[in-house]
Order: C-alpha cells, then sequence, then structure tokens
C-alpha cells in the first residue's frame, strides 16, 4: 500500500498537502541531471535520436515522471536497480516518443481529455492509478480516494501538482503508443498457403537414421591453420562478430569495517529507536524513514499465513504490540502490530523496521586513509600491480564494461566507477577513491575495445576451432563421397570407427537438435525436404559430418488439436491465429527496427 494512502487514511485529505512534502523528501534528493554542471560538462544533450538532440532537462522531467509513476504504484521510492531500469524506460519512451509522433500525426491519433478522464477516474482506470489508491482493509482499488485527491489538489504543493501533470501526461503517451502498436498488429494477415503450410509443418514428424562422424574423432594434426586463413574467416563472417564499445579494468577493496564503538553505539541507538517505535502514531512514515531494508516490506497487510517466522511464535498479536529486535540473516528487525481486523481468518497490518550495522566516522576515515595512501602510490598500472603484491591485496579483474552498466565486477552498484572509465579513463591510469557498498576502491584502466569487428586476438580461439571444423569436414566429406555403396551401414563400415549409425523416431520441424549430435538445424531441414528412402549427400553441422536418410513421415494424433481449435465466427482456426501472433509481434519489431540511428551519451551525465 503506497505511504501517500496510509497519510490519507490517518489525518484525512487535508494531509494531501504534507504528502506533496513526502513526494519532494522522496524525489528532492535526486537530481542526476545535475551532474553535467559537476562534471564541468558544455554539453547539456544527453543523446540524439533521428536528428533530433535529446537535453538533459527533458530527459530528466520524463524520468521524473516515471519515478513519480512508480511512487504512487508502489509507495516507496526506487531502489538503485530500480532507477536503472526506470532510466531505460525513460529512454525508450522518448524513441517511441520523437519516432512515433509523425506517424501519429498523419494518422489522425490523439487521446481525448473523455479518455484521459476515463483512465483516472472512470471506467478503465489505468493500474498505475489503481495501484496508488487502495483501502487498507482490503487492499482494493478505492475510486473515491481518487475523487477526494483532485478534489484537493489545488490545494497541494506546486511540485507535487506539476508531478502529476507529468504523469497524465506519460498516461497519454502510453495509450498513443498502444493504439499504433494496436494498428500496426492488425495489419497483420495470414493466407490460406500460409495455414497449410503451417498445420503441416505443426502435424507431421519424421523418422530418420543418420550417419554421424564428429569433428573430434579427426586429428587436430592433420589440419593446419594459417594467419591468413583467420583473418579471411573474419573477414567473411564479419557480422557474427561485432562487439559494443567497452572498458577492462583491474582494482582492489578497502573494507569499511565497524569499530567496537560503532557496535556499542549502534546497539544504544536500536533501543531508542525501540522505545519510539512503541509510542509513534504514524507507524507507516515512521517505519519507512527508518528502515535499511526495502522500502515495500516497511508497511504491510498479511495473513495468518505470511506472518514472517519470528511473529508466528506468538499466539495473541495484538494492535500496538511490538516485536525485536530480532536478529535475522545478519540484520535486526523490529515488529508492530499497527492493526488486527476482526474479521476470520484474521489480517494484520504490520510495520517493519529492519536494520544493519553501519560503520561510523572513525572506521571509515581509517579504511580511507589506507586506500588514498595506497592511491598516491599506485599511479600507473606497474606501480598498482606492484603494491597491491606488496600490501597482500587481492587483485579484481572487470572485462567488458560497457558505458551503461551499472554493475562493475563483485559490485551491484558501482556507476561512477563507470563514469570514470568513459570520462577520464585511460589504458594504465588509475582512478581516484570510490566508495562503494561498505568498501573503498581504486581501479586501473588496462583494456579499450572500440565498437564494430572485434579485435582478432580475442577471438582466436573461436576461429581457429571453427576453420578447423570446417577443413575437416571438406576431408570427412571427401572420403565419404568416395564410397559408392548407397546404405547408410555399409557407407558407415567402410569409413571406420568414427562413423556411427543413429535414429531419431519423431523430429519435428521445430526442433534444433539431434540424439547424440546436438544443434543440427540444416539436418532437420534436409530431413522434411525428402521423400520417403531418400537420402542427402554428405554435408556439415555444427559438430560433425552427417548423411540423414528418412525412413517416413507421419501425422501427430488430431484428436487434441481438434479439441482446442478456435471456433470464431469467420472460421479461423487456431493455425492462423498462431501465425497472426507471430506476425503480429514480427510487425513490431520491424516498425522499431525502421526507425533509424540513435546516438546515447547518458554514460556522461548519469
Amino acid at each position: 500500500m503506497a505511504i501517500i494512502n496510509k497519510i490519507r487514511e490517518k489525518a484525512g485529505i487535508a494531509v494531501t498537502i504534507v504528502a506533496g512534502g513526502l513526494v519532494l523528501f522522496l524525489f528532492g534528493r535526486d537530481i542526476p541531471g545535475l551532474n553535467a554542471a559537476i562534471f564541468g560538462k558544455n554539453h547539456t544533450d544527453v543523446g540524439e535520436i533521428f536528428g533530433e538532440k535529446i537535453k538533459i532537462q527533458d530527459y530528466q522531467q520524463q524520468l521524473e515522471a516515471l519515478k513519480y509513476n512508480f511512487y504512487l504504484r508502489y509507495g516507496h521510492r526506487p531502489t538503485e536497480s530500480e532507477q536503472t531500469f526506470l532510466s531505460e524506460q525513460t529512454w525508450e519512451l522518448l524513441v517511441k516518443k520523437i519516432a512515433y509522433q509523425k506517424e501519429y500525426d498523419a494518422l489522425g491519433l490523439q487521446v481525448t481529455e473523455d479518455e484521459l478522464i476515463d483512465m483516472v477516474q472512470g471506467n478503465n482506470i489505468h493500474p498505475d492509478v489503481k495501484a496508488a489508491f487502495r483501502k487498507a482493509e482490503t487492499d482494493e482499488f478505492d475510486q473515491q480516494q481518487v475523487v477526494n485527491y483532485l478534489q484537493n489538489f489545488s490545494q497541494m504543493p506546486a511540485e507535487q501538482q506539476r508531478r502529476w501533470y507529468s504523469f497524465e501526461k506519460s498516461l497519454i503517451s502510453t495509450r498513443l503508443n498502444t493504439k499504433l502498436n494496436h494498428l500496426l498488429s492488425k495489419s497483420a494477415f495470414t493466407t490460406s498457403l500460409e495455414k497449410e503450410q503451417n498445420e503441416y509443418l505443426e502435424q507431421t514428424t519424421s523418422q530418420i537414421k543418420y550417419l554421424y562422424i564428429p569433428y573430434y574423432t579427426f586429428p587436430d594434426s592433420l589440419v593446419r591453420i594459417t594467419q591468413a586463413m583467420l583473418q579471411n574467416y573474419l573477414k567473411q563472417h564479419k557480422h557474427d562478430y561485432q562487439v559494443k564499445e567497452s572498458r577492462a579494468i583491474q582494482y582492489i577493496t578497502f573494507p569499511i569495517i565497524p569499530s567496537q564503538e560503532d557496535t556499542l553505539a549502534w546497539q544504544q541507538a536500536l533501543k531508542g529507536l525501540l522505545q519510539t517505535f512503541k509510542t509513534t502514531k504514524n507507524d507507516s512514515t515512521f517505519a519507512l524513514l527508518n528502515t535499511d531494508g526495502r522500502p515495500n516490506l516497511a508497511y504491510r497487510n498479511l495473513s495468518q499465513a505470511q506472518l514472517p517466522m519470528a511473529l508466528t511464535k506468538h499466539k495473541h498479536l495484538r494492535k500496538g504490540l511490538v516485536i525485536g529486535p530480532i536478529e535475522e540473516a545478519g540484520k535486526y528487525s523490529l515488529y508492530k502490530i499497527a492493526a488486527v481486523t476482526s474479521t476470520q481468518p484474521a489480517r494484520y497490518t504490520m510495520a517493519t523496521i529492519e536494520k544493519k550495522l553501519t560503520a561510523g566516522n572513525d572506521a571509515h576515515d581509517k579504511a580511507f586513509r589506507k586506500a588514498n595512501a595506497f592511491a598516491s602510490i599506485s599511479t600507473q598500472q606497474k606501480t598498482f600491480e606492484k603494491n597491491a603484491q606488496k600490501n597482500e591485496l587481492k587483485i579484481y579483474n572487470a572485462e567488458k564494461v560497457t558505458k551503461n552498466d551499472t554493475r562493475v565486477g563483485i559490485f551491484k552498484q558501482a556507476r561512477e566507477v563507470v563514469q570514470w572509465l568513459y570520462r577520464d579513463g585511460a589504458i594504465g591510469k588509475v582512478s581516484p577513491v570510490f566508495e562503494l557498498e561498505n568498501n573503498y576502491a581504486i581501479a586501473v584502466m588496462t583494456g579499450k575495445t572500440a565498437p564494430g569487428l572485434a579485435p582478432l586476438a580475442s577471438i582466436d580461439y573461436d576461429l581457429k576451432r571453427k576453420i578447423k571444423n570446417q577443413r575437416k569436414a571438406k576431408k570427412i566429406i571427401a572420403k565419404l563421397e568416395k564410397i559408392t555403396d548407397q546404405t547408410l551401414e555399409n557407407k558407415a563400415e567402410q569409413y571406420g570407427n568414427a562413423a556411427k549409425i543413429q535414429k531419431a523416431e519423431a523430429i519435428t520441424w521445430q526442433d534444433n537438435t539431434l540424439p547424440n549430435v546436438g544443434a543440427a538445424y540444416t539436418a532437420i531441414g534436409k530431413a522434411f525436404a525428402l521423400k520417403a528412402g531418400e537420402q542427402t549427400l554428405p554435408f556439415e553441422e555444427e559438430n560433425g559430418v552427417l548423411i540423414v536418410q528418412l525412413l517416413k513421415k507421419q501425422k501427430k494424433d488430431n484428436k487434441k488439436a481438434k479439441t482446442t481449435t478456435h471456433k470464431t465466427d469467420d472460421k479461423v482456426n487456431a493455425y492462423i491465429l498462431q501465425i497472426q501472433q507471430q506476425q503480429k509481434s514480427k510487425q513490431l519489431l520491424k516498425a522499431m527496427e525502421a526507425l533509424g540511428n540513435m546516438q546515447d551519451w547518458r554514460y556522461q551525465f548519469f
């Protein structure tokens, strides 16, 4: 249940103004757009979409709207990982908005005022609105809360009003995009020939026999590979070896370990928190502002079966009861029963505070001094490695760090490291000291990969393996072609022990492997092109050479298919519906692919 609704329950409609202040408290601290000024950037563009520059202010406004939507729906400020997701969603929305706007205009698509009202307080409420305005007792949507909220809208702070207007704009953008997607999907059409072909492939199985010679049975020593072969293969298959821009680093860590004094002070603070928790009147807000755990777990409505294990031991759970602190998996939890329903089975509204022992200033200073001393004498990669070895510090590696990554090595949230790599980093350069997840860390950039064709050295092993298999396949096929006997058994006997005969009883068109062979896309395609009794010429597969013989084709038992056939007025059966669904997905994907080039520079600011 959203915290803003809990505040309303405690103090009525007038408190919506206070709730606006809480939203500002939750979001006002997070203004990543200021990074442009902090980092001394002269430009304020976060990207370019189809020739249109995206100003950081426009991007930030859209991002803040999504954060507000998130807050309305889930009742807490997005975590760092959730903000990363919202950032990607913001970019996608901007792409769609700019790319699709001409289509909206050309088609006359619009969202009317009546539609918007319907999404907020009509018969087709948007899911984000439903999630934000719910009854505490039943967790069901309460439309009257929406009405009350909007009736008091003019009394709310200007910032909260702005966020609501942004929220409404996002509803309009989403609805326009939905309308266009529906139009695109409706353009999918299935012919009777496609229906018949799909029915055939769905209902037909093939029984095959095949001769298989794995590449590993052919000695590597008989295959010679030159550098020219590697370069030529890479040239011919360059589309298979495209890579993103990336960086590589080495890094060391200095853990921030709480002192004994920190432990004693923390225990004393926990006792004080417990006493305040017992007497506070606003359980939900107090729990949200004091928990170190996930915000969405701070205030919940639970059944008996959903209660934490620590509470199931208490036979008489009553309103106002506080239990804890209880140690659970390295953290301490405080529980307070805020309400108990009189209905059976009973439900419990519960506030939860999780606390973790954190290091104090002295512990931070001690760890930082160590890290800073190391950084001052490690000015390049050679001295970095030498000093790490001398001080018995473990060196970690992180390869292929891309510009939009959040996670780096062992750290889940290391965005500032990525920013340093792409803004100031250079091969051999040592970073400043970073504070990451109860550690101080220092990194050195060790590699840089440009976007485009992968460097030959990085894919040397894979290329050699594929070229070896190609050359082995030619030699194996040449030997098989000299054998004049037609039966697979005789061919195998004359080839030698490496050739084995296998059977597959009922392969389908959708299959992509064969027993004891592995990946076999080509083999299955060839099998369905054969007539009964026919066999293929020798051909190469991913893991070896095959000759496939079709024994027979047969139709599946179609009783089940008949019972599940869709009966519609125009007699479109399940096969056509399935094909159309696939085509609809392809239509939307093709539409996005046709939109053009984009430049993403967000990594310089966020």
